[in-house]
């Protein structure tokens, strides 16, 4: 056996670490990485801020419609009711009926041979 290398560690040394550390490089990587990281942050914040004020103009909307909804089914309720359908059919140009007629049929059988 050739104990030489386990005994000399220069000669291990070029075998175990083919490349050398370089902390240039990891310093620059580590600051591209956390200027990344800020420039993701500031999106997701304006994004955050841009649906918050969707929301809140939705809410708005929402409560200008109910308030809608709410004159329109006064504004339904009167012109269902009985003064505003005799209003209706005075301006359609009804007449009030005074006496009702009846035909009285003398025969049993409304239509004879």
């Amino acid at each position: 056996m050739n104990y030489e290398l386990m005994l000399n560690p220069s000669l291990i040394r070029p075998f175990v670490l083919k490349w050398k550390f370089n902390m240039k490089a990891f310093g620059m990587a580590g600051f591209a990485l956390v200027f990344a990281l800020i420039g993701f942050y500031i999106f997701q914040i304006s994004a955050v801020t841009q649906v918050s004020f969707t929301v809140v103009d939705y809410e708005k909307k929402i409560a200008q419609l109910d308030k809608e909804f709410k004159n329109l089914q006064l504004n339904f309720s009167d012109a269902s009711s009985l003064s505003g359908l005799e209003e209706a059919l005075v301006a359609r140009g009804y007449e009030k009926v005074g006496k009702i007629h009846y035909i009285q049929v003398l025969d049993s059988a409304v239509a004879a041979k």
